[in-house]
């Protein structure tokens, strides 16, 4: 499974991705997760610390992750991206779309400060 619900946590959904997200698993990734953020309504965090490569296929499918969120006034934060994969979010400026955090703890901080 690319996508997986660790826990309700707080005030976010936190899931943790892993392995490779390419043109050859961003479809099983983004199923994994769509399924996972329609059942709750809180924002979401997703731990990118066992993600080992992303390509344009997996940005995507941030972005549509972000974008289905914001539907319902909620957001999608990562957190723990490897420094040569934030990189590549900076480069692209992912990182003003889409909330970056260096861990969960400071991406709950970030959702609680939001919320009230």
């Amino acid at each position: 499974m690319m996508a997986d619900i660790v826990e309700s946590c707080g005030p976010a959904l936190l899931m943790r991705a892993c392995g490779r997200i390419n043109v050859l698993t961003a479809d099983i990734f983004e199923a994994d997760a769509m399924c996972a953020i329609s059942k709750g309504d809180r924002d979401v965090i997703i731990d990118t610390s066992e993600v080992t490569y992303l390509t344009t296929a997996g940005l995507r499918v941030f972005l549509l992750l972000s974008r289905e969120l914001e539907k319902n006034d909620r957001r999608l934060h990562i957190c723990n991206l490897r420094p040569y994969i934030y990189q590549v979010f900076e480069k692209i400026g992912f990182h003003l779309v889409i909330p970056i955090h260096e861990d969960i703890p400071s991406a709950l901080a970030a959702i609680e400060a939001r919320s009230s």
